[in-house]
């Protein structure tokens, strides 16, 4: 398996009367995650390998399976 690269930075993004606003700039293999990005966990136990959960509203969505092979796969993720 291809390893995964998460990168956070912190950018400025403007200045008020309060001083600067941060907010950051997230980037997966050198890829930076776009505005539909709502959440990011990331969960980093002792002992066990990092997990990063992303919620995110995609603008788009490209699936190249067999509408029958969806299913499937999303019957045994427990959806409908």
């Amino acid at each position: 398996m291809k390893p995964i690269r998460l990168q956070i930075e912190k950018r400025i993004t403007s200045q008020n009367d309060c001083g600067y606003s941060f907010e950051s700039a997230v980037y997966i293999n050198g890829q930076k995650l776009g505005h539909g990005v709502t959440g990011l966990n990331l969960s980093m136990p002792a002992g066990a390998k990092p997990k990063l959960t992303i919620d995110c509203v995609p603008d788009e969505i490209d699936i190249d399976l067999p509408v029958d092979d969806l299913k499937t796969i999303l019957k045994k993720k427990g959806g409908n």
